[in-house]
């Protein structure tokens, strides 16, 4: 993980900078009392690891590229780019479903693509946007009553930390899933309430704290609780942001379902 993505950098007047996050690229652009940001994704997407900090642009960038413009003040001449959770939870669908018998658990590493938030700096912080790494698919979890919109992903769910590629635009989720009823739990697909999860930088790659899911019966909501303090399976460097959705230690969410209204894509 580049060390300097993640710090502040001053904008000079009438200056681009550029900056890379896996297949996401970004211009930001410094004019009188505006910044502009231009967004583009690279169509191949998981192919794309490059990474770059914000660096000034020597040529005027591409004139295709689609610019939005935010009037801030005069006294803005610093900006940061920060990772940040997706702001919906995400239905995590194995390629292959998993068994979890009574009374055993299981620990899956959930990659997930970070949104990118995007602040200036002057006499306060002022966030222009938040770019998504990756578009993902939306998806319904639950009934049609009490469910919820989420966005859905397919991953191999990945049981050790060295079978998980290091990708800079995707934080790794420890989900450790418990099964306390008396019969099998079969993991077709899983909900994650992404929001309530703080973003770490490790020395190689992106965090999130852990997720302890208790399953309860089919028809029952699942104990859920997010460990407060940052993972150990890394060395954390830093933390980065905070949950958009702060919340108790432990509470009920509805996290297992056999009921499908869209389809989704992911990893």
């Amino acid at each position: 993980m580049h060390p300097e993505l993640y710090n502040q950098h001053k904008v000079e007047p009438e200056q681009y900078l550029s900056a890379q996050i896996g297949p996401l690229e970004l211009w930001i652009r410094h004019t009188g009392d505006e910044f502009h940001v231009a967004v583009k994704r690279n169509a191949h997407s998981e192919n794309v690891i490059e990474t770059s900090h914000p660096e000034p642009v020597k040529d005027t960038p591409d004139a295709c590229l689609s610019w939005s413009r935010w009037v801030v003040g005069q006294n803005f001449d610093t900006m940061q780019l920060l990772p940040v959770m997706p702001d919906r939870p995400v239905v995590v669908r194995p390629a292959t479903p998993v068994s979890i018998p009574t009374g055993n658990e299981a620990l899956f590493f959930v990659a997930v693509p970070i949104w990118v938030d995007i602040s200036v700096f002057g006499p306060a912080k002022v966030t222009l946007l938040q770019a998504p790494s990756v578009v993902l698919s939306d998806t319904w979890f639950g009934d049609p009553m009490t469910g919820e919109l989420c966005y859905s992903m397919r991953t191999r769910a990945r049981r050790k930390v060295s079978d998980s590629p290091v990708r800079p635009h995707r934080v790794l989720c420890p989900v450790l899933i418990r099964n306390t009823t008396t019969e099998q739990l079969d993991v077709e697909r899983f909900c994650v309430h992404i929001q309530n999860l703080t973003v770490y930088a490790g020395q190689s790659r992106l965090w999130t704290n852990e997720v302890r899911i208790s399953f309860r019966g089919e028809n029952e909501t699942s104990q859920v609780k997010y460990v407060e303090s940052a993972p150990e399976y890394e060395h954390i460097d830093r933390l980065l942001s905070n949950p958009r959705a702060p919340q108790k230690k432990t509470l009920l969410q509805r996290s297992f379902s056999t009921f499908r209204l869209f389809g989704g894509e992911g990893e």
